[in-house]
């Protein structure tokens, strides 16, 4: 291996992200799937990150994702699948509480591996 990726979604994302955090110089890639980090990347030039999240998610919410960005480097890539619900970043059926999605999950996921492949192929 040449290099490490690591990746979550929801509380995942959370787990990856502090992973990353304690582990400067190991880890080179960061994919949250609809997530955000708890302690600050914002100053990790070693780290690539990748932002994937739906704008109708009704538990990490478009406002969750904004108001995470000053914890992530300025460099980090947003992609916005738009329609798509939290549910959509995994395959276990829909969620109560989760918001109505307005994508097929197809798409969405479609959408959700590209932005995913996008960060890979640039590291």
């Amino acid at each position: 291996m040449t290099s490490w990726t690591i990746a979550g979604h929801s509380l995942g994302g959370v787990v990856a992200a502090g992973f990353a955090h304690d582990h400067p110089g190991v880890v080179e890639g960061l994919v949250l799937w609809a997530s955000y980090p708890v302690d600050s990347l914002a100053d990790r030039t070693d780290l690539t990150v990748a932002s994937v999240s739906g704008t109708r998610d009704g538990f990490t919410t478009p406002a969750d994702i904004a108001a995470s960005r000053p914890l992530l480097p300025g460099d980090t890539a947003y992609t916005a699948v738009t329609g798509a619900v939290h549910s959509y970043f995994g395959d276990y059926g829909d969620q109560p509480g989760d918001g109505t999605p307005t994508v097929s999950r197809a798409e969405a996921q479609r959408q959700i591996v590209a932005a995913t492949v996008a960060l890979l192929d640039g590291l």
